[in-house]
């Protein structure tokens, strides 16, 4: 795996390194999984946002529920092979 170094205030620095060694990990695993995390959370607010403006919109909401009646009602076995 490439490395790369970034420029962090010491005493971001240094509560990296305390996370890390309270986890049990290193520092650039720490990085990761609160990049992750943080990406994880964009995501979910985006799908949130996306959630109320379907649900603000009467016309695409019932458009919504119907496709899902839709799919809901579809009853079809897949084939055993």
């Amino acid at each position: 795996m490439r490395t790369t170094t970034i420029r962090v205030p010491a005493e971001t620095r240094d509560q990296l390194n305390a996370i890390a060694k309270r986890r049990g990990a290193s520092a650039g695993e720490v990085v990761a999984e609160l990049v992750r995390e943080a990406d994880d959370r964009v995501l979910l607010a985006d799908a949130e946002e996306g959630w109320q403006r379907l649900g603000a919109d009467a016309k695409r909401l019932a458009a919504y529920r119907t496709e899902a009646d839709e799919l809901t009602a579809f009853d079809s076995q897949a084939p055993e092979y």
